[in-house]
């Protein structure tokens, strides 16, 4: 399991050329539905608002995701 304050670390690691490592995870919309990503990057966070912008690197879509609705990261459930 994964504490829900581990997020900033784990989504904004970068790998040794500096690049930000994609990662994987689901998280909960606000009509309840599951939302899922594969091969993400967080391109920036904002700590006033606790979200972070998400952008799904196969379509280039970005969205806005709240830290709470984090559910599971790289396969490991998160935990608040």
């Amino acid at each position: 399991m994964i504490h829900i304050s581990k997020l900033n670390i784990l989504t904004e690691k970068k790998d040794q050329n500096g690049e930000l490592v994609p990662f994987s995870f689901k998280a909960v919309t606000l009509n309840g539905a599951i939302l899922s990503g594969n091969n993400c990057i967080c391109t920036s966070s904002h700590n006033s608002s606790r979200t972070r912008n998400i952008k799904f690197l196969d379509s280039g879509e970005f969205r806005k995701i709240r830290n709470i609705s984090f559910i599971e990261f790289n396969g490991i459930d998160v935990i608040f």
